[in-house]
Order: C-alpha cells, then structure tokens, then sequence
C-alpha cells in the first residue's frame, strides 16, 4: 500500500484564476465586456487539492529548497498583462 499525502495546487481547470468567461454583455452605455463566472471545478478558489505519494512529495519539496528564492518566474511573469506607459503616466492619472 503507498501512502499519499493531499496537496493544495493551482487549479488546472482555469490556471489559477479563479473565473472563467462565460459570454459577452453590454453595458448600461451599450459597450460591451465580457462577463465571469466561478470556475466549476475549484469553486472560485483557484486551488484544487491532488493526492502524491510520498517520494513525489519529497521530490517536490526537494526542488523547491534548490531554487534560488531570488529567481523571477517567468512564466508567471508572461501570463501577466503589461503597462503601457500612457496607462502608468501622469496625464491618465489626471494630475
């Protein structure tokens, strides 16, 4: 029998972000946006709970004491949007 431990993962089903689309709708204005719900899958969390056995586990725990705490995730870093320079300037801040 091998013994597995629960961890708390980023949700594979929305990657972490908690809503999903679900369809576009207009304003008040008439401008349209699109609309979000809960994810399904994580309830909104963004986390799912995974069952790894315990050299997975150690593993896991391994390569993460070997990362330089230091190092930018760049994956992380390219899902992000970028600033444009007009929307961090003064002149959209209004001053």
């Amino acid at each position: 029998m091998a013994v597995k431990v629960q961890i708390l993962t980023q949700c594979e089903a929305c990657d972490g972000e908690a809503y999903v689309p679900v369809g576009q709708a207009a304003s008040y204005t008439g401008e349209k946006y699109t609309r979000y719900q809960p994810c399904s899958q994580c309830q909104g969390s963004g986390n799912q709970t995974k069952w790894v056995s315990l050299l997975e586990f150690g593993e896991m725990l391994s390569d993460a004491m070997s990362r330089d705490p230091m190092d930018a995730d760049y994956l992380e870093l390219a899902r992000k949007q970028s600033i444009s320079q007009y929307a961090d300037s003064r002149e959209a801040a209004g001053v």
